[in-house]
């Protein structure tokens, strides 16, 4: 009797139990955050979901004396939505969008510029609520005296890009101090910008391209990035959100460097 009990407790479990995650669900990210995409180690994405949240670790190294490191990890992001996550996206990495503030952005931008590892460790579920991602009815126009200006963008920053998608244009290049000590520096190039096209790469190319409508002065500026060799990011709006402010630019040593390196004037 005691057994049937048990039996039909966990049936009944079973029926009530959440169904499994859609792998192909895209989230909006909530208003006055950005979508942003990072190929990470497949183990990071395993048993991620869209609609979980996650903290995010970035492992630094910290020079010594004795010419030997440190390795330690800080804090990119206490918390993080997770927006769309493709488990197994390239041999031994995944691919996941996470919901970060305009400022996090950056620093993800410059982590991924630096190579650093980094880690996403699941949370309990929070208060957020996350609104599906729709798809524009018809692809986006180009406006009269606009642009569609065509640039070269790597698959993890393409792959979750669609026509008539927002986007924040981010930048991360060399800035040098006085003294000719040079750090990566990543800022936020142009803001609510509209993808008209998104393509993967072809054959045995390692690009993927991204169309964006710009108004002539944004496409000098864009141009300039691109021939100076900058790397470009994009950072995916909420569809409603059309909101801008400043950002002010990034270093990675302002976030977690030594104490020495936070002080340092900036540039």
């Amino acid at each position: 009797m005691k057994k049937a009990s048990l039996l039909l407790a966990f049936a009944l479990a079973a029926c009530s139990a959440k169904p499994p995650a859609d792998p192909l669900a895209a989230y909006e990210p909530p208003e006055g955050k950005r979508s942003f995409s990072l190929a990470v180690d497949k183990s990071q994405t395993q048993f991620l979901a869209a609609g979980d949240s996650v903290e995010i670790l970035i492992m630094v190294e910290t020079a010594r004396a004795d010419a030997t490191s440190d390795t330690r990890s800080e804090t990119l992001s206490p918390r993080a939505e997770v927006l769309r996550v493709k488990r197994d996206w390239s041999e031994g990495t995944g691919l996941i969008a996470l919901a970060l503030s305009p400022e996090e952005a950056q620093y993800a931008a410059l982590a991924v510029d630096r190579e650093d590892r980094l880690f996403l460790n699941k949370l309990s579920a929070g208060p957020e609520r996350l609104k599906l991602k729709a798809r524009p009815a018809s692809p986006p126009v180009l406006d009269k005296d606009q642009r569609g200006l065509a640039v070269l963008a790597y698959p993890d920053q393409q792959e979750f890009l669609a026509s008539g998608d927002r986007v924040d244009v981010l930048a991360t290049r060399q800035s040098y101090k006085a003294g000719g000590k040079s750090e990566l520096t990543a800022l936020t190039l142009m803001q609510d910008l509209t993808v008209l096209r998104a393509g993967p790469p072809e054959g045995n190319e390692e690009w993927g391209t991204v169309q964006l409508m710009v108004n002539p002065e944004q496409a000098k500026t864009l141009t300039r990035a691109v021939s100076a060799e900058d790397h470009l990011s994009f950072a995916v709006r909420a569809a409603s959100d059309r909101a801008t402010r400043a950002v002010e630019p990034s270093k990675m040593s302002r976030r977690v460097g030594i104490e020495a390196e936070r002080a340092s004037p900036r540039l």
